[in-house]
């Protein structure tokens, strides 16, 4: 069943395209499979086991598996992408940014959950396990109607029975265990069962014992003294050959001995002589989900979910309760000599944040939301693609300050529309443009906080609009190269009645929950990928620059110019591959709030190696180094003044083993 299966549209163009690429997958067990164009691969082909996480960059239309990273952060998983940075060094600390817009901005998902949480400015909205994800699908920037948020966002889909059995095989159970010298250890447990010939189950935990972390100038990274653990269950049951439907539970608990300016790291707390205290941050997601495939009359993915973000150190709790729904449906047909590709749907949620202490809720907020959108992609041509879309969207809000004994009840509706093409100039080469209104309703204030604020009554939902041009090669036999892409997009973002993510309502609720003024971003992310026999290599370089229209400042965490540069090769005789990473961000000096934010630039090297014994064909064994020249450093996008810089780990040595019965 693919029907659907992001909340990212993927056009027939985009299919083709990801799947011809070549990946940075490094597998020698799976490399014969994944290089088979998807429209191509014949139906008796044996479907390969692998642990891995498919990331799929929706903007250089460009795949990889990335299982020996070995991910523990969100930051191992996604920062060399390009446009992309994830902030924070702690787990309870991992935020997406993407061109510079923070998380609270974005449309973040897990299995099509929305992740629309604001908890508490010194800590992060987002508790996901990299272990388990089968597949991330990026969309940088507001590209489609079908995408909310004023950046983009990314959805996240964690694996479940089918993609892990064999077609002969009823049961199967992987034992997984690592090791990181800086410093921690975990192991997790997978089994994966077809019941009968119609239900399949998937039952997964994993167990992280983590320490103080060193950074790389030696020094000793307080309040990381804590466990995570994970556990998932997933029951899927096949209606029919075209339908089925699928019961997720997923609880994620991160509890230790943590600061509670968790952002602002441990020089910043020790310095201030603040205390570390035990806080547990605990997710619980239940959702249910149907899959419909129908060829091209219809592919439908619905789901509705329940979702529970808690932050509750010491006696006091923020809660944030998701209850919502998601769905998308494709349609293909031919009118008027003409293909139409139609994708419709709709998304909504109602949120309520609870402020708990000593067991009493001293404040209750909620916020409703339901969009609803359509867009036709039309085959003009064979080779000229033209895409209108409308969105509407609903949004209302109940906020309410106590010390202040002044509120918010307000609803916004708006309409926005979106306009794309792309030319297929020949078979190498494919040029496109698009324009993309934007719409995000203000967000509730944060859900652990005791603040005052002072609303308002005339505050404006974001808006705005999306403006890009993009440039993409691909060709096979090229230059001497077995595979050569290339990818250019460039854009111009414009956000209107911006709402600070910081200093006012949806980041640190005191004084006036107001609109901040006009944004723009301007940028590019470029992608170069190649392959010659068993060498294989990425570059990516993004630039993103942010300006207030009248104050001349930038958004707080613009990251500004990153690099990447990525170097594989497969010794296949020994059933081993390697792989180097290098992430190089540059200085970047921002202009907030009437002061300079110097951001220090760095380069961080990476090494990982896995081998895949072809004897113990069930056997993977990784090795890594992370920060091998032990750079001391802090990301872009994470929270950064002249006094606070929140450092990231040290040279780090990784080692993992899994075993699959």
């Amino acid at each position: 069943m693919n029907a659907a299966k992001n909340l990212f549209s993927r056009t027939p163009l985009a299919i083709v395209i990801s799947s011809l690429v070549t990946t940075l997958s490094f597998s020698a067990i799976a490399d014969d499979a994944q290089n088979i164009p998807i429209a191509e691969a014949p139906d008796n082909i044996e479907k390969v086991q692998v642990w891995g996480t498919t990331i799929t960059n929706n903007s250089a239309l460009i795949s990889e598996d990335i299982e020996k990273k070995q991910a523990d952060h969100l930051s191992d998983l996604l920062r060399d992408q390009a446009g992309i940075d994830i902030g924070g060094s702690h787990s309870m600390v991992q935020g997406i940014n993407i061109r510079g817009v923070d998380e609270l901005d974005l449309n973040i998902t897990v299995d099509g959950i929305s992740q629309n949480n604001n908890m508490f400015h010194h800590s992060g909205n987002l508790l996901i396990n990299a272990d388990i994800l089968k597949a991330v699908d990026i969309n940088v920037g507001t590209n489609s109607v079908l995408t909310g948020g004023l950046s983009g966002g990314v959805a996240f889909e964690t694996k479940d029975a089918k993609d892990l059995l064999d077609p002969e095989q009823d049961f199967g159970l992987r034992l997984h265990a690592n090791y990181g010298s800086n410093d921690y250890a975990g192991a997790s447990a997978t089994s994966f069962a077809q019941l009968t010939d119609n239900i399949d189950a998937l039952v997964y935990f994993t167990y992280t014992d983590k320490n103080n972390f060193e950074d790389g100038d030696g020094n000793e990274v307080e309040g990381n003294d804590g466990t995570i653990a994970n556990g998932i269950v997933k029951l899927g049951w096949d209606v029919s050959e075209s339908s089925r439907f699928v019961v997720s539970y997923d609880h994620y608990t991160d509890e230790g001995d943590y600061f509670i300016k968790t952002n602002f790291g441990s020089e910043y707390n020790e310095g201030n002589d603040l205390e570390t205290q035990n806080i547990d941050y605990t997710r619980t997601s239940l959702s249910l989900a149907y899959e419909l495939d129908l060829g091209d009359a219809i592919n439908l993915r619905t789901s509705i979910y329940q979702n529970e973000l808690s932050y509750a150190p010491s006696n006091t709790e923020g809660l944030s309760e998701h209850t919502g729904y998601s769905i998308l449906a494709e349609s293909t047909f031919d009118l008027a000599s003409m293909t139409h590709t139609l994708r419709y749907g709709g998304e909504g949620y109602e949120q309520v944040s609870k402020y708990i202490e000593d067991g009493i809720s001293n404040n209750e907020e909620s916020a409703n939301s339901n969009d609803f959108y359509i867009e036709d992609e039309i085959g003009l041509t064979e080779q000229l693609f033209i895409t209108p879309g409308v969105r509407y969207n609903h949004y209302k809000v109940d906020m309410f300050s106590p010390g202040t004994n002044d509120g918010l009840e307000k609803t916004w509706s708006d309409f926005t529309f979106g306009l794309s093409a792309k030319y297929l100039i020949n078979e190498q080469w494919t040029i496109s443009a698009g324009s993309t209104e934007l719409f995000q309703g203000p967000g509730l204030r944060e859900t652990y906080t005791e603040y005052d604020t002072i609303f308002d009554q005339d505050l404006k939902a974001e808006t705005g609009v999306n403006n890009t041009v993009g440039i993409l090669f691909l060709d096979q036999d090229v230059l001497g190269l077995d595979q050569l892409g290339f990818s250019l997009n460039l854009f111009k973002t414009e956000i209107n009645d911006y709402i600070d993510n910081w200093s006012v309502g949806k980041g640190r609720p005191i004084g006036e929950y107001t609109n901040f003024g006009d944004y723009d971003i301007e940028g590019f992310e470029s992608t170069l990928n190649l392959r010659k026999d068993e060498f294989n290599a990425r570059v990516t370089y993004s630039k993103s620059n942010s300006e207030n229209q009248e104050t001349g400042e930038a958004l707080r965490y613009e990251v500004g110019d990153s690099a990447s540069v990525t170097l594989g090769y497969e010794f296949s005789e020994y059933d081993i591959s390697v792989n180097w990473t290098s992430l190089v961000t540059l200085s970047n000096d921002v202009a907030y709030d009437g002061t300079i934010i110097e951001k220090a630039g760095y380069d961080v090297h990476n090494f990982s190696m896995q081998w895949l014994p072809a004897n113990v064909e069930a056997l993977t064994v990784n090795f890594g180094i992370e920060n091998i020249f032990n750079e001391q450093y802090y990301s872009h996008a994470s929270y950064t003044s002249d006094t606070v810089q929140d450092y990231e780990s040290g040279r780090n040595f990784k080692l993992s083993a899994s075993y699959i019965f």
